[in-house]
């Protein structure tokens, strides 16, 4: 699981379509009866902002969803445990 400040300093480096990609592959993680709802929340968030003209805002995006996806995985790992 990547923390907080890993997640930040990754944003930086990462492109809409791999963070993308990233996301659906971290779906696969989840129990599978959330998997389509996450697919679908993810495809749905990147179509609506894909044509974002502002990089400043890219970045904000990026950096928000990384923090989502974390604190999703985690939220799912502890009812695991």
């Amino acid at each position: 699981m990547v923390f907080a400040g890993v997640a930040l300093r990754q944003a930086a480096n990462i492109t809409p379509k791999q963070l993308y990609k990233r996301l659906l592959r971290d779906c696969e993680k989840l129990p599978k009866e959330a998997q389509n709802h996450y697919k679908h929340s993810i495809k749905q968030s990147f179509l609506q902002h894909v044509e974002e003209p502002d990089p400043q805002r890219v970045q904000d995006i990026i950096e928000r969803a990384l923090k989502d996806a974390e604190w999703i995985l985690s939220k799912y790992s502890s009812k695991n445990t």
